[in-house]
C-alpha cells in the first residue's frame, strides 16, 4: 500500500498578507517592498481570491497616478485547495511558470504556498524523519521503520488489517515524508467479508 505524500495545507503560509481591489499603487508597492514578496493576493469585502499583483504589474503602471490594484491585478492567478498533494502542487507551479500558488477554500483566499514551501520540506535530515514517525507509531508493537530520501519503509505485524491505513495516514502526517511504502503484514482481516452459510433443512 502506498500513501501519497503530504498536502499543501500543511505547508502554505495562512492568513497571507492581501490588499483590496481599490488599493492605491503607492498601497501596492509598499507592501511588496515591506514584505520582500514579489506579488500579493488582492481580496474582495467578502474575502473572496479577485486577483494578485506582482512587481512586474507595477513596472507596466507608468507613473501609477490615479491606479489601483484593480487595474493592475492579473485576474486569473493561480490557485490551488489545501487538500492537493504537495506533488500536484509542484506539477502546477511548474506549468504555469510561477513562484507561488493562491491557496483558496470555496474562493475564498485561505493561504499562499510558495517553491520555497514545496522545497524545504523535502531537506529534512532522513534521521529526523525517523525519529519523529518512530514517536508518532509509538503506541504499537515494534515496527521496522527505514527512511531514505523522505521515503518511508514499514515493515512489522499489526493486529488488525485496518490499522495499517491509520498507521500509514498517521506517518504520510510527518514533516519530510515523501511518500510511504507499508510493507506491514496483520493478524486478522477485519475487513473481510463473512462467510454466508445456507440454512439446513
Amino acid at each position: 500500500m502506498t500513501v501519497p505524500a503530504m498536502t499543501v495545507g500543511s505547508v502554505m503560509t495562512r492568513c497571507p498578507v492581501s490588499v483590496p481591489a481599490g488599493a492605491s499603487f503607492a498601497t501596492v508597492a509598499a507592501v511588496l517592498s515591506s514584505r520582500r514578496i514579489g506579488a500579493v493576493p488582492v481580496v474582495a469585502r467578502d474575502g473572496r481570491l479577485v486577483g494578485a499583483v506582482s512587481e512586474g504589474d507595477l513596472l507596466g503602471g507608468r507613473d501609477g497616478a490615479g491606479v489601483t490594484a484593480r487595474e493592475l491585478m492579473d485576474r486569473q492567478p493561480p490557485t490551488v485547495t489545501e487538500d492537493v498533494s504537495l506533488q500536484a502542487a509542484a506539477r502546477s507551479l511548474t506549468a504555469a511558470g510561477v513562484r507561488r500558488l493562491y491557496v483558496t477554500a470555496g474562493g475564498r483566499l485561505v493561504g499562499v504556498v510558495s517553491r520555497r514551501d514545496l522545497l524545504a520540506i523535502y531537506l529534512r535530515d532522513d534521521d529526523a524523519i525517523r525519529a519523529e514517525v518512530v514517536r508518532v507509531l509509538a503506541d504499537q508493537p515494534p515496527l521496522t521503520v527505514e527512511v531514505r530520501d523522505g521515503v518511508v519503509l514499514l515493515l512489522g505485524l499489526v493486529e488488525w488489517r485496518s490499522t495499517r491505513a491509520l498507521l500509514d495516514e498517521r506517518v504520510s502526517a510527518v514533516a519530510g515524508v515523501v511518500e510511504v511504502r507499508d510493507r506491514l503484514e496483520y493478524a486478522f482481516d477485519d475487513g473481510a467479508r463473512p462467510r454466508v452459510v445456507g440454512s439446513m433443512r
